[in-house]
């Protein structure tokens, strides 16, 4: 998948923005606060009707409007043009793909899927384990059959469950739904188990190019004891759940373990390390999405010159090259990136929320 055409309106403070990126690497550069992040951020919404910079609404929609616009032309692998249109305001949202209403956010990332590395991306090392779930479950939604559908069931009966304990139901009543919260877990976490050992290759390898010295491991932790069922864990469990007022086992507690020569990723390494980890796990995903998937989806890298130190610039660039992906990169000044050796090139100079 490809963005061929984009029309901004009212995102931030890109007013009136319209331009045609091209099929390889497209550099948007221009000074702090000029747009060029937002910029990144109106094509990752595209894909994920948020942000990955905020979670208000309001610092997306430009001050002096009432609502934002989004007019995109995607071009998938078979050279179709689909149109995608967002417009968002405070009390209503309306987006459409290939002339059709589109009612879930997961049909939209389905049909347009996104990756951003930026500046806060280290949270997924540092950040809670819901950060690395939903890093996991982006690649195993894209690649993995019936995995969105068995992960609705198990919010709903989790949701019923939860309920139950927290305005103390009989036991009976409460443990009405362990029947389908173990065969929906079972299913995510077949599906999530064999993501990371399907990934891990693509993710060593990186790792073998950026840490030759260092051992690093990735480690799934499904949620639940591995050599028991969940079924046994809930009954085991049942007690402290209905003080609690909450399920404590299950694949919403899942897990992303990462040590670098046996300490902990998140307390045991520099921010630096943290940041280059980060990127090899986002390449690694792109990489396995478009092996698994048979298609390609778009990489937006968010200031990347002010992000890693030369030598790993200089290597993440390498990595990025060999890859086929559209690619979006920002930075303050264009020759902060070295773009040699890239066939297909597009700058934009982004100042003051306007485009030229």
């Amino acid at each position: 998948m490809q963005l061929s055409h984009l029309k901004i309106r009212d995102f931030r403070n890109l007013v009136d923005i319209e331009f045609e990126p091209c099929s390889g690497v497209n550099l948007v550069y221009g000074l702090n606060a000029s747009g060029k992040t937002s910029l990144l951020e109106s094509i990752y919404y595209l894909s994920h009707l948020r942000s990955f910079r905020t979670p208000y609404l309001s610092d997306l929609i430009n001050h002096h409007a009432s609502r934002l616009q989004l007019l995109a032309k995607a071009t998938d692998q078979l050279d179709n043009q689909i149109p995608i249109g967002i417009e968002r305001s405070k009390d209503s949202l309306e987006v459409r793909a290939n002339q059709k209403p589109i009612q879930r956010v997961a049909d939209i990332t389905a049909i347009f899927p996104v990756l951003a590395i930026h500046p806060d991306s280290y949270r997924l090392i540092t950040g809670s384990p819901g950060e690395r779930r939903a890093y996991i479950d982006w690649g195993v939604f894209h690649v993995e059959q019936g995995f969105f559908e068995a992960w609705q069931r198990y919010k709903k009966a989790l949701s019923q469950r939860n309920a139950a304990l927290r305005s103390g139901q009989k036991p009976s009543y409460c443990k009405l739904w362990d029947k389908e919260l173990e065969q929906s877990a079972n299913h995510i976490d077949l599906k999530r188990e064999k993501y990371i050992q399907d990934l891990y290759p693509f993710y060593l390898n990186l790792i073998e190019q950026f840490f030759p010295s260092q051992h690093v491991k990735l480690e799934y932790r499904r949620g639940w004891k591995k050599e028991e069922s969940l079924r046994t864990v809930l009954e085991q469990t049942f007690e402290r759940d209905l003080k609690r007022g909450m399920t404590q086992a299950g694949p919403h507690r899942a897990d992303l373990y990462i040590q670098v020569d046996g300490k902990s990723a998140q307390t045991g390494i520099s921010r630096g390390q943290q940041k280059v980890l980060v990127a090899l796990l986002k390449l690694a995903q792109v990489q396995q999405f478009s092996q698994s998937a048979a298609r390609h989806c778009i990489l937006l890298y968010d200031d990347l010159a002010a992000e890693l130190d030369k030598e790993h610039r200089k290597q993440i660039l390498s990595v990025l090259k060999s890859m086929p992906i559209q690619l979006f990169l920002s930075a303050i000044e264009p020759d902060q990136i070295d773009l040699q050796g890239w066939s297909d090139v597009r700058m934009f100079h982004v100042e003051q929320g306007n485009m030229n």
